[in-house]
């Protein structure tokens, strides 16, 4: 019999253990497999409410603020009672990836085996696999249908993958500056970081007591410059000296960043989405996309330089080649990736107007 049990912590977590073996694509296991994760709103008598959100590469499940924590969420103002994801009208849940640094299972994890966090030795981590070890939580929860499933970057790439491998179990589907596949642009700048970190000779194997800041900082200060619109970085440091400059702005907030995040974990999210192509299951394109019964909405942000529109448009080109009822929507912003997180007011008309 199935061992699974779930639990919930002082603020709100519940925290999920299937502790039977878990097998990645790449035929590597863990057991147990946990995952952390949050919900808002109350479960229908039907099921029938349900919204799955992904979180990108930087966040994790606590997307708003509620009773048990109340530390603003990552979308504050997006998520709860009366606004665009309506906690009165919907159960949400968003559930932190395997192989982060979020209490899910992830190189900060204890291997049964070692009784020593994993670090670098955790299995390789594909989109596919926090896919199905999501599927396996919603499975026990019951829930067989998603009213809709949202992702911004790469938790976009989580979102279409659950429609195309799970098609008859999601009705809605939003993705947000992301794309279907690694391009080559994409994959030279998560390389690039990589390079840096490895480089640093304090990483060594990634068995390390103390994690090394180094090559972890330049490859942060680099990723931070892909997720603004240049234009906008110039325009509002032109004048700017000192405290107020560019590179004390990445000096500041990569610091912030690398203090919170594992640096193991974050090589590993780098690397699943490298080796992301959801057609690659399937004999074309064409019947990857077929799979798909959901309505979707792809959203485009004009001025990012990390998923660029060329690449939203390839998307929604593919969904349309299939006969999938989908809407393309051009945000124009002056930030550039990160719009999603900063231009709420539009994103919250975006999503009222499609989820319904």
């Amino acid at each position: 019999m199935t061992k699974i049990s779930c639990s919930e912590d002082a603020k709100g977590v519940k925290h999920f253990i299937y502790d039977e073996v878990f097998t990645f694509e790449d035929g590597e296991t863990i057991q147990p497999l946990h995952l952390a994760y949050e919900t808002y709103g109350k479960l229908s008598e039907a099921k029938d409410n349900v919204i799955l959100i992904h979180h990108a590469l930087s966040t994790n499940s606590h997307v708003a603020s509620h009773e048990n924590n109340p530390q603003p969420g990552w979308w504050e103002n997006m998520l709860g009672p009366n606004k665009p994801i309506d906690s009165n009208k919907y159960f949400i849940i968003c559930i932190s990836n395997i192989a982060s640094c979020f209490e899910s299972s992830g190189p900060l994890s204890i291997n049964p085996k070692t009784e020593k966090s994993y670090q670098s030795t955790f299995p390789e981590t594909s989109i596919t696999d926090i896919v199905k070890s999501q599927h396996l939580l919603l499975e026990y929860l019951g829930i067989n249908k998603l009213y809709a499933i949202l992702g911004n970057s790469v938790g976009a790439m989580l979102s279409i993958t659950w429609a195309v491998l799970y098609p008859d179990e999601v009705n809605k589907l939003v993705s947000t500056s992301s794309c279907y596949k690694s391009y080559p642009t994409n994959a030279e700048n998560r390389a690039l970081q990589r390079e840096t970190i490895l480089l640093d000779p304090e990483y060594g194997d990634g068995l390390y007591e103390e994690q090394p800041s180094r090559g972890f900082l330049l490859a942060r200060k680099h990723a931070l410059l892909t997720y603004r619109n240049w234009e906008e970085l110039n325009e509002r440091f032109v004048d700017k000296e000192n405290k107020e400059s560019l590179a004390n702005y990445l000096q500041y907030n990569a610091e912030k960043f690398i203090k919170r995040f594992d640096l193991n974990a974050y090589l590993y999210q780098l690397a699943m989405m490298d080796s992301f192509n959801i057609t690659k299951y399937f004999p074309s394109n064409l019947e990857t996309f077929q799979r798909i019964n959901a309505d979707v909405l792809v959203i485009s942000v004009n001025t990012d330089v990390l998923y660029t529109p060329d690449q939203q448009h390839d998307l929604y080109k593919e969904l349309s080649a299939a006969g999938v009822n989908t809407q393309l929507i051009e945000h124009i912003s002056e930030i550039g990736h990160d719009a999603f997180l900063v231009e709420t007011p539009a994103f919250g008309c975006y999503l009222t107007d499609f989820l319904g």
